[in-house]
């Protein structure tokens, strides 16, 4: 039996072959263009929520400007020919800074002790630490506290982007028996110098719970405080600069950096420095 085809069937039938495929086709590149959309649009996110991802500092240095005593601390070693940086209060507006520091070094004699001195200073008077730099450090830092007493038996308790924290230092007396600030007695000035042992501090937060940041077994007529708080590496976290001098002839500061990676313990200390001028 001979079938026969006409023309008009076959132009239609080509003409269905022709539009299945042209509608395959889009459908193809349209399912191509969404997977270029989803590209385009999160690894941007996923890299940028990569490099938010700043490790915490290691080998950071910090110098205090004072005169160190070569028999007692020793003097800080390749300090010239570093970068360095410091932070100081503007004594014009009272506002903390921080700024590349133009170190000066010297060496002398110290008529107290009669011993040899290298004094480090920077042309700004105001200067409490010289430390060096390290990823995330802004110079665009911001103040939320500064010269508060750590007294034992007391808290200090701040807010900072919405969160609250909260510094508590404890201490004994000679016999053992816990010190609290209401048995302190506050000198002419508002000040409180004590003597205690076993001088702890503890940070706590509304994501960390309390965890000891410093120790000091004795300390002797001192008045412990917190000399600044608030941000430099730009992360949102609180940073500081705290004076926990063991006694009245030395200065002993620490310096804390906050790592965000770390919601546990998220406060830790970078480094300290010591320096002794009792005569």
């Amino acid at each position: 039996m001979e079938i026969k085809i006409s023309n008009t069937a076959i132009l239609i039938f080509c003409l269905m072959i022709s539009f299945s495929s042209c509608k395959g086709s889009d459908k193809n590149e349209s399912i191509h263009q969404e997977t270029d959309n989803e590209i385009m649009e999160f690894p941007g996110d996923t890299v940028a929520a990569a490099s938010d991802i700043i490790p915490f500092p290691k080998n950071v240095e910090i110098i205090l400007p004072m005169a160190y005593r070569k028999d007692d601390t020793g003097y800080p070693v390749t300090v010239e020919g570093k970068e360095w940086y410091e932070i100081y209060k503007n004594n014009k507006n009272g506002k903390w800074m921080v700024a590349k520091a133009d170190l000066n070094v010297r060496y002398d004699n110290d008529p107290c002790s009669g011993l040899d001195v290298m004094i480090i200073n920077s042309k700004h008077k105001d200067a409490v630490l010289f430390f060096t730099p390290f990823e995330g450090l802004s110079e665009n830092q911001f103040t939320v506290l500064e010269d508060k007493p750590l007294i034992p038996g007391n808290s200090v308790i701040f807010k900072m982007n919405d969160k609250e924290y909260s510094l508590s230092a404890s201490g004994t007396d000679d016999e053992g028996n816990i010190l609290s600030a209401d048995k302190l007695p506050e000198d002419s000035e508002g000040n409180i110098y004590f003597d205690a042992k076993n001088f702890k501090l503890f940070f706590s937060s509304d994501d960390a719970k309390s965890y000891p940041i410093a120790e000091v077994d004795e300390i002797y007529d001192s008045n412990p405080k917190m000399i600044w708080a608030g941000d430099l590496n730009a992360d949102g976290l609180p940073d500081m600069i705290l004076d926990l001098s063991q006694d009245y002839e030395s200065r002993h500061l620490y310096f804390f950096l906050s790592d965000q990676n770390d919601s546990e313990k998220p406060l830790k200390k970078i480094g300290d420095g010591l320096v002794v001028f009792d005569c």
